[in-house]
């Protein structure tokens, strides 16, 4: 099954005083191409290593599934890189599909 990115949406951020001090919600909405269903939603953060390093003065770790650093925000960046992984992610049954993905981002019914 080949998977297709049908929908990525911002739905939460976070703006520092800086351009690179950010830290936005994204949900994905991922199918089997050339399918409208079953489609699932998966969560990505997008963050900046500036708001990283501030998030790590208040925490000692931070993990990192679902978690995805760039120095800028380019939704057209992250979409890309996410469509990449995708081809990548193509299993036999749609079970597994969704469990190559969500080593890169967090099912919604996870959330």
């Amino acid at each position: 099954m080949t998977l297709h990115l049908y929908d990525l949406t911002i739905i939460d951020d976070e703006w520092g005083e800086n351009h690179n001090d950010f830290y936005v919600k994204l949900e994905a909405d991922i199918g089997i191409k050339g399918q409208k269903s079953p489609i699932e939603v998966f969560s990505i953060y997008v963050t900046s290593p500036c708001r990283l390093s501030t998030m790590l003065k208040d925490q000692e770790i931070e993990t990192g599934r679902g978690l995805f650093i760039m120095n800028d925000f380019n939704i057209k960046a992250v979409e890309d890189r996410l469509k990449k992984l995708l081809l990548h992610c193509s299993r036999p049954s749609w079970e597994e599909c969704l469990l190559a993905v969500s080593r890169y981002a967090i099912r919604e019914c996870e959330t």
